[in-house]
């Protein structure tokens, strides 16, 4: 669980979930993960050759594509649903996930991503974007997926439907009760801002 103060008051805050625990708080989340699984069968992770659109019409606005490129590691933006734009201002398609703004929330959500391609497994993180403008918090799931079953070559994730809404909220208590922090109500937006 990671809160940082930005200069400008920014502040975000992510902390990891526990996919067996916190993923049913999502059901949208768990039918990704779902379809994810079916489309591996026995490898340890699908391709992208093996998702299917039309399948995926429950989801497909808030999934982003992310090629994989080595040298030097980053995760540029190949597809960008357009469920995504309010969270990630304007279009990130061609972007690397470090060019996200500020640097800082670049930095994050390219940790995320560098963490799943080391361990080869999905992930669950809630974010908490907070500045004096703009307030968003979201869980996404993070998804490997391989053309050869092993490399990954790119990562899907796809944010959840409950964004900026009680059920994130709740979460993000019960993250930090079992972390063991409290950083109070840093969380809420105050009347004035938008969501």
């Amino acid at each position: 669980m990671v809160r940082c103060d930005l200069p400008e008051r920014v502040h975000l805050f992510t902390a990891a979930g526990d996919l067996e625990r916190d993923l049913p708080l999502f059901p949208d989340l768990v039918r990704v993960l779902e379809y994810w699984d079916a489309k591996r069968g026995s490898r340890a992770m699908p391709s992208r050759d093996d998702l299917d659109p039309p399948e995926m019409v429950e989801f497909l606005p808030r999934i982003m594509l992310a090629d994989v490129e080595r040298q030097p590691l980053r995760f540029r933006y190949r597809l960008c649903g357009t469920g995504i734009c309010h969270v990630h201002p304007g279009n990130a398609t061609r972007l690397a996930a470090d060019e996200l703004q500020p640097p800082a929330y670049g930095a994050l959500v390219h940790a995320q991503y560098q963490d799943v391609l080391r361990t080869g497994r999905p992930a669950l993180h809630l974010n908490v974007f907070d500045d004096q403008n703009r307030y968003r918090s979201y869980a996404h799931l993070i998804l490997p997926l391989s053309r050869g079953g092993a490399a990954i070559d790119m990562i899907m994730t796809v944010d959840s439907e409950a964004q900026d809404q009680a059920k994130m909220m709740n979460l993000l208590a019960q993250l930090q009760r079992r972390a063991g922090t409290d950083f109070a109500n840093f969380y809420l937006p105050p009347a004035n801002r938008t969501t």
